[in-house]
């Protein structure tokens, strides 16, 4: 990508969508006829760009040109933030709302540009919280997801980050301090994500580039943790439940998890396939309970038995590295071939669960 932003800060590639009052960022590629396509969703600080490069950028190095080879669609989405391309500021958008308008926007390009084939989530870091709103309203819009993709994703269940006692730091909008403090200087948070980034020692993004394609503040909210700010109304522990869905548990899709192994990253390495799993399972349960409350399966219990055994490995794979795993060359093009494996597991998973439950 050699052609640099605009004056409004978007690249030629992309432009602005809204729906539901709620402005996105997009990044639209088709794939083959047929084939999945990705639907972006970036972790909290940052830009979609994350999954498609910056002007200047290899494009091997982002996941996009791994995707296309293996002819999966993309569509990346950047949540409103403070970045210049936004005219409307949303500090206090919440989980729910991200999810529902995210998927709208969805509905509607793939309607725009006549795509075809199911469309799966791909969530990275905090837009796991996502997760059940997306899945949701993906439903109601009659889009065929067969399921969501964690990519070091951290599911809608609160109390899994940490929490300063203080609070976390604001901009004078009110977006929660994930970008850099001023136009030179990255926050010790993106020094750390730009050294994990760089961590083989070939420069992917170097520190001008990240500051000026990639971070910014985020809405608070979608960082699905309660009591981040002092005076911020609608934000206990029982309206965060409320707003991720946490209980939901039929509302869940199945999902695929794509997991680091550093220790730089120890909470997704070590937790990912067991909190993921849980919800997988609880999925399946329900399922089995919506279908089968006044009978049994006979033979096909067993079977349904030994899947929910499998889950929590059948839907994980690891690439190493650290929280940004799939950016460089190696991770990039190991994370889309995981992401095509677990489309395909999706699939099937659904077809079984159709055919055990007679769904």
């Amino acid at each position: 990508m050699s052609t640099g932003p605009t004056q409004d800060g978007l690249l030629p590639s992309e432009f602005l969508v809204e729906a539901s009052g709620v402005p996105a960022i997009a990044y639209v590629r088709a794939g083959l006829p047929g084939a999945p396509t990705i639907v972006g969703l970036p972790g909290g600080g940052h830009l979609a760009r994350v999954f498609y490069g910056h002007p200047g950028s290899r494009a091997e190095d982002f996941l996009d040109c791994w995707l296309e080879k293996r002819g999966i669609g993309l569509i990346a989405l950047s949540y409103p933030s403070d970045y210049r391309a936004f005219r409307r500021r949303l500090p206090d958008l919440t989980v729910t709302d991200w999810g529902n308008a995210a998927a709208q926007m969805t509905a509607e390009l793939i309607r725009a540009r006549s795509l075809h084939g199911p469309i799966v989530p791909v969530g990275w870091s905090m837009a796991g919280r996502a997760s059940r709103a997306f899945n949701v309203a993906a439903c109601c819009l009659g889009l065929k997801m067969p399921g969501f993709i964690a990519l070091a994703a951290t599911p809608p269940l609160p109390g899994m980050v940490r929490v300063q006692p203080e609070g976390e730091a604001f901009t004078a909008e009110g977006f929660w301090r994930t970008g850099s403090n001023d136009a030179d200087t990255l926050s010790a948070r993106n020094e750390a994500s730009l050294r994990d980034i760089n961590w083989r020692g070939a420069e992917i993004i170097d520190a001008a580039a990240y500051a000026a394609h990639y971070i910014v503040n985020t809405p608070i909210r979608l960082r699905g943790e309660p009591n981040q700010r002092t005076g911020l109304e609608r934000n206990s522990l029982l309206d965060t439940i409320a707003d991720l869905g946490t209980f939901a548990y039929p509302a869940y899709p199945f999902t695929g998890v794509i997991a680091p192994t550093r220790a730089s990253d120890a909470r997704h390495a070590l937790t990912d396939q067991a909190t993921w799993g849980f919800l997988n399972s609880q999925k399946l349960f329900c399922e089995y309970t919506a279908a089968n409350s006044m009978s049994t399966l006979g033979l096909a219990w067993n079977e349904l038995r030994e899947l929910a055994l499998q889950l929590p490995t059948r839907l994980c794979r690891y690439v190493e590295g650290g929280h940004c795993f799939f950016l460089g060359r190696d991770g990039a093009a190991q994370t889309a071939s995981h992401i095509q494996d677990l489309c395909e597991q999706l699939e099937e998973l659904r077809a079984t669960m159709g055919r055990l439950l007679a769904l």
